[in-house]
């Protein structure tokens, strides 16, 4: 069982953002005589970039833990969004790259994992004594470290229980070494997601 989370230096320039973000319009709220749109538009963009913050600060306390049997997120709201995927249910694997530029250069890749959603205990209701959601969406990108490893046992575990790869994301696991890049060739027993 191994355990990542997001290190500060990581989501530093999210933190950053989020405070420019908050703090801008809301100076321009306090020491500055704006017309109500423009003043309406400033409290938006307090609120939308408050979001922002509270986002990563969620994203910063989440603890992803991958073992034999699945992945787990736990994050700082105590069982709230804590989501488990065991990898025999999962039903949707999907890397998404997002470029930051036209020549493909710079971006962040995105794993998606969908799994059936149940209620029912889950396997470390020590770790979580509340409960949680087996099944739901975990997301996570790649300023995560260990992010190659967990596509690997992600991909690895797709591949064993026949899921479906699409194109996309065949060609984004062939970028990291996993696969040739062709759909049909990365799980040769692939059904459609349910």
């Amino acid at each position: 069982m191994k355990s990542y989370r997001y290190p500060v230096k990581a989501l530093a320039a999210d933190y950053v953002r989020s405070a420019i973000g908050v703090l801008l319009p809301a100076a321009l709220m306090l020491f500055t005589d704006l017309v109500a749109f423009i003043f309406y538009s400033m409290a938006a963009l307090v609120l939308l970039f408050a979001g922002y913050g509270l986002r990563t600060a969620w994203r910063h306390g989440t603890v992803l833990t991958v073992d034999e049997d699945g992945i787990r997120q736990e994050g700082p709201m105590g069982g709230f969004l804590d989501r488990e995927i065991r990898w025999s249910e999962m039903r949707d694997f999907r890397l998404r790259y997002y470029s930051t530029q036209r020549d493909r250069k710079g971006g962040w890749m995105q794993l998606i994992l969908r799994g059936t959603a149940t209620r029912a205990p889950v396997k470390h209701a020590a770790a979580n004594p509340g409960g949680s959601a087996n099944g739901g969406v975990i997301r996570m990108d790649s300023i995560l470290p260990g992010f190659d490893d967990i596509v690997r046992q992600a991909h690895d575990a797709a591949r064993r229980h026949g899921l479906a790869i699409d194109a996309n994301t065949a060609t984004n696991l062939s970028s990291l070494g996993l696969g040739t890049g062709d759909p049909g060739q990365a799980n040769t027993n692939a059904k459609s997601p349910s």
